[in-house]
């Protein structure tokens, strides 16, 4: 008996409410559930919630209630959903389950009797955002984004997994599976990742309580990654591992691509076929976050029904590349597609079937050149479907297919139907085009079915079938087989969206009900005298030139005028601005910061900016008519 294909998305953190970052990747792994499906496989398909850590635990004490009744509430959001969106996962497992909690310990012990686990004093900074301790390097570079207010100096009994044992075991995977992490360039940051060296990895606390507690001793919670991560062990049948295709959000591809992997070597397991790693959904240029007030609900968009969203989602996004949202780029991509595409070709193909042959589909006796470029291309596009498909690239897949679609608008402008129907002579012809329509119809309901199953099995039924397209397989499906009997009543797939007339109602539903992002930032700093803050000179800059640092995503080398002479200042505000945006810009700089080096160039100062834990850094900048060199006072 062959292995099941097992499809993973990511454990959504209980913080918040679901957003469509988390619905895009949880439709995603549906649809390549389906498809599989329908390429005759049997299928496994977990999702599930993560449960446990230090940001549950401060937000339901900040309600005054239990971390469990806070992960409960937030819980039934994403079951209610997955509902609504038609999701076919076998389990929502969550991080509370008593069974996950028996895994992570389980393994935990394993891998302390075998010493890759052990205790040890840790001391160094700790992210409180990302719950991580953070190296060197990583904090330098949220030093010099103005962002080292997230970190806090730390000092605690540890248990550390041995990362920096398995460095070369990973390179040499890595060298041997060149599709372990897709997109390539993903896959390159990790393997640059890792050829940094490695460090062993904190992964107990003793700050906190809400967690799995470590086998043996208690005063110890087990790290909410080594306890996230390990979901798919604890919720896999003995028969599915390991994984083919886990799902990931790219800010989390480092955990999965570089520790998970580690912690299966530690304990002698197969690994994942593929790590894919997608894009952020964007609001401008912008990540959809809760604090920033842009996040869009997938309640709002779901009043068009879930195939809309469904199929909006895998036309839109180009897997591993972000891709901005808009509610104007919705709706015109509907109208475009499903209403004047699809639906318009499938209404006026039925109408005709039924108009000019009384609804039975007509067998050609011929087909000139026209009509067999038609039927020959549909035999291309359907293998070329399925093959895109199968790499999990249902963007290129379902643009490929509308390609096809509109040439058939094409070729019925062309053909005019309208007019061979007036002539008995050309029966011959117009049944090779109706004949050509239906099976264009009949194909394309198939391959749409793991995409949008409602539409499809709509579709199916108008073209005369009665079974469910869903349970059909791919293979051995004759394209150009005659009909089973006469179409079905005609129904319309999707209507026309008025634009204008949604808009102001969308927009309302999706503002946040705050008028202001509630703030994520630390309490007052202690105490500084006056003679103590005076000695921080702050001047106005202007910044002359300004680029990218080499295999950094974060930081701008940029010359600073600062009137009396010119530094070159290193900053880490990568991700929010570029370097053309930066040319001739005032800036405020901490003149007398002592150098330090950055990805080995040294920078001569600091850009003041301003953000809380969750937003992009905003540089200060002083009024226009400021002149490089004045004193900030």
């Amino acid at each position: 008996m062959s292995k099941p294909f097992y499809v993973t998305t990511p454990i959504y953190y209980v913080n918040d409410r679901p957003h469509i970052g988390h619905t895009y990747t949880t439709v995603l792994a549906d649809v390549v559930a389906r498809f599989h499906r329908m390429r005759g496989e049997e299928v496994y398909f977990l999702t599930g919630t993560d449960e446990h850590g230090q940001k549950v635990e401060k937000a339901a004490a900040a309600r005054g209630i239990t971390p469990k009744a806070l992960a409960d509430e937030v819980v039934a959001n994403y079951t209610d959903l997955w509902q609504r969106m038609g999701m076919t996962h076998f389990r929502l497992i969550r991080t509370t389950d008593q069974d996950h909690k028996e895994q992570v310990q389980r393994l935990f012990q394993r891998l302390l009797d075998k010493g890759d686990i052990y205790k040890a004093t840790y001391k160094g900074l700790y992210s409180v955002s990302d719950e991580a301790y953070v190296t060197e390097m990583q904090a330098k570079e949220l030093q010099a984004q103005g962002l080292a207010h997230q970190l806090v100096e730390l000092e605690e009994e540890t248990y550390f997994f041995r990362l920096s044992a398995y460095q070369d075991r990973l390179l040499a995977y890595f060298e041997a599976h060149p599709g372990f992490v897709q997109p390539d360039f993903r896959f390159n940051e990790v393997k640059r990742f890792v050829e940094g060296g490695l460090q062993d990895l904190s992964i107990s606390r003793t700050s906190i309580s809400w967690g799995i507690p470590v086998p043996g001793d208690e005063k110890h919670v087990i790290y909410v990654w080594f306890d996230a991560l390990l979901n798919y062990l604890s919720a896999c049948p003995a028969n599915c591992w390991p994984p083919d295709l886990q799902l990931v959000g790219k800010d989390i591809l480092r955990f999965h691509a570089v520790y998970w992997p580690a912690f299966l070597m530690s304990a002698g397991m197969f690994l994942p076929e593929t790590i894919l790693a997608h894009g952020w959904w964007l609001m401008g240029d912008d990540k959809m976050s809760k604090s920033k007030g842009n996040v869009v609900r997938p309640d709002t968009l779901l009043r068009f029904g879930n195939d809309a969203l469904r199929f909006f989602f895998m036309r839109e996004m180009q897997v591993g590349h972000d891709r901005g949202f808009s509610f104007e780029g919705f709706m015109d991509r509907l109208n475009a597609d499903l209403a004047n595409g699809l639906g318009n070709l499938a209404s006026r193909t039925l109408s005709m079937i039924q108009r000019y042959r009384g609804g039975l589909v007509p067998v050609p006796a011929v087909l000139d050149e026209q009509d067999q470029e038609l039927a020959t291309r549909l035999l291309e596009v359907f293998p070329e479907y399925l093959e895109k498909a199968r790499a999990n690239d249902f963007h290129a897949a379902l643009d490929a297919l509308w390609s096809y679609l509109r040439a058939l608008d094409g070729y019925i402008v062309k053909a005019e139907p309208w007019k061979l129907a007036k002539d008995p002579a050309n029966d011959p012809k117009l049944d090779a085009v109706l004949a050509n329509l239906y099976r264009a119809l009949r194909a394309t309901a198939l391959l749409v079915a793991p995409v949008m199953p409602g539409l499809a099995q709509s579709l199916w039924e108008s073209l005369g079938h009665s079974d469910q397209v869903g349970a059909r397989t791919f293979h051995g499906f004759a394209l150009d087989g005659p009909a089973i009997g006469p179409i079905g009543e005609s129904k319309p797939l999707f209507q026309r969206i008025d634009k204008e007339k949604e808009m102001s109602e969308l927009e309302a539903a999706a503002a946040p009900v705050e008028t202001k992002p509630t703030l994520d930032v630390p309490e007052i700093r202690e105490t500084v005298d006056a003679e103590s803050f005076f000695k921080v000179d702050l001047r106005v800059g202007r910044i002359l030139e300004a680029e990218r640092v080499p295999k950094s995503d974060k930081l701008i080398k940029m010359k600073v005028d600062l009137g009396i002479e010119q530094r070159t200042i290193v900053g880490g505000i990568g991700k929010a601005y570029e370097p053309d945006q930066l040319l001739n810009r005032l800036v405020v700089v901490v003149a007398n910061l002592a150098p330090r080096k950055l990805m080995g160039i040294e920078s001569h100062g600091m850009l003041l900016a301003a953000s809380d834990n969750a937003s992009k850094p905003y540089l200060v900048a002083p009024p226009d008519d400021a002149q490089p060199g004045f004193l900030v006072k």
